[in-house]
């Protein structure tokens, strides 16, 4: 009794065994089995095996898929063809790659302690005079050329924002804060803040005091809305930011975070903020931050003051003035400052009332403070000098406002010099 048997391969015969042998598939040398047809042979076959065949990470590498045009919807970005030259890496002296920023038609590259940019869709030719030339061609990224300067962004990609041309970013392990605009690097934690960071930034590493291995996070992003790149500190070693009952997983602490903004207007660090932000973004000229993965929208006018993230603080905003800027030159505070001929007097001062030490600041008249005609001291008509208050100094006339208090004590005198 004959059956019907399927042959699972072409150019092949079946030879029939016995219960335990089974079924042979028979390959025949000659195509189409034909007599002193067309043979066929083994060809060229590897021998050889990959022993340490498996994954291999290049962390200073990049590698390209194919092109997606979505007006032909056309699709190839999951197409990584081995026959073209669709990888660039850059020098793993300078660290891993952290992050990529496209702006126009470059390429900006930044590595833990280099920053590089490479040309996109174009590449670039020199001539015998080492004078640049761009040219178009078969190439995704071109030439990669560094900038000026040994600074990276460490391990701190989450650290970087951009607006327009200027690019802002941390490189912890050098302690500084630098903008990437076109002048190129530049460390702009130098504006006053040098020692503030390179100390504070040294305390966001790995906590291996304490044995619980936090690492710290630094956060940026940029507020289009006053025009400040803020950046937000976070370990739980960093003291100085307000208290609040309500913080970002980042950190168990209250108090472990430092929040402060960059302004590109006096190209420096115009103040501390009490927020907590865990990520951060402008869009239409309106700033939103996250904390505990919940967006807030900043500066609504709704909203009360010194209140973030639903929670109010109890101290109020606050200026701080450094009035010791410069010690070694000659300075003057003025409260009231005038410029012009003599002549003039002053009739009266006032001061708010504030309540300090056990007395009161309280309005009164005053004496006049007369602009002698002819120096410091005038001439009574006895011919005795009177000294009308005002001191000569770098060819400028100086005086203190004064103002008779009553002290709480008798102790003290009746007359204070504000």
């Amino acid at each position: 009794m004959s059956k019907e048997l399927e042959i699972s391969y072409y150019n092949a015969f079946i030879l029939t065994g016995g219960r335990d042998v089974g079924n042979w598939h028979v390959e025949e040398s000659r195509i189409k089995g034909d007599y002193n047809g067309v043979a066929t042979d083994y060809g060229a076959r590897a021998y050889t095996t990959d022993n340490e065949y498996g994954i291999r990470r290049r962390s200073n590498a990049m590698m390209y898929s194919g092109v997606y045009n979505s007006k032909t919807k056309v699709n190839k970005t999951n197409e990584f063809s081995i026959s073209e030259s669709i990888t660039r890496s850059v020098d793993i002296a300078y660290g891993d790659i952290q992050h990529l920023h496209a702006e126009d038609t470059n390429l900006n590259i930044f590595q833990q302690h280099k920053v590089s940019r490479a040309l996109i869709d174009k590449d670039a030719i020199y001539t015998a005079e080492g004078i640049g030339l761009t040219s178009t061609g078969n190439v995704v990224i071109g030439q990669i050329v560094p900038y000026a300067g040994k600074f990276g962004i460490s391990d701190n990609p989450e650290s970087f924002a951009y607006y327009g041309t200027r690019k802002y970013f941390v490189d912890r392990a050098r302690g500084t804060v630098m903008r990437l605009s076109q002048n190129g690097l530049e460390p702009i934690s130098r504006y006053g803040m040098t020692d503030f960071f390179r100390d504070n930034l040294a305390k966001t590493t790995i906590n291996t005091d304490s044995g619980t291995g936090e690492i710290g996070r630094i956060f940026g992003m940029f507020d289009e809305r006053h025009g400040e790149y803020i950046v937000s500190m976070q370990h739980s070693s960093l003291t100085g930011g307000k208290k609040t009952s309500n913080t970002s997983p980042i950190t168990s602490s209250d108090n472990g975070f430092l929040t402060l903004g960059f302004s590109e207007a006096s190209n420096g660090w115009v103040s501390l903020y009490s927020y907590k932000p865990i990520f951060g973004f402008s869009m239409l000229n309106e700033f939103y931050t996250f904390n505990n993965y919940n967006m807030y929208k900043h500066y609504a006018t709704t909203a009360k003051y010194n209140n973030f993230y639903g929670n109010t603080y109890n101290d109020p905003s606050y200026v701080t003035l450094i009035m010791n800027d410069g010690a070694s030159d000659v300075k003057a505070f003025t409260t009231i400052n005038y410029e012009g001929t003599a002549g003039w007097s002053m009739d009266r001062a006032e001061a708010e009332n504030v309540s300090r030490e056990g007395y009161t600041y309280s309005s009164q008249k005053e004496e006049a403070y007369k602009i002698p005609k002819k120096g410091v001291t005038i001439l009574d008509t006895r011919g005795i000098a009177i000294d009308v208050g005002f001191k000569l100094k770098e060819s400028k006339y100086y005086a203190d406002i004064r103002q008779k208090l009553p002290y709480a004590s008798s102790n003290y005198n009746s007359t204070f010099n504000t």
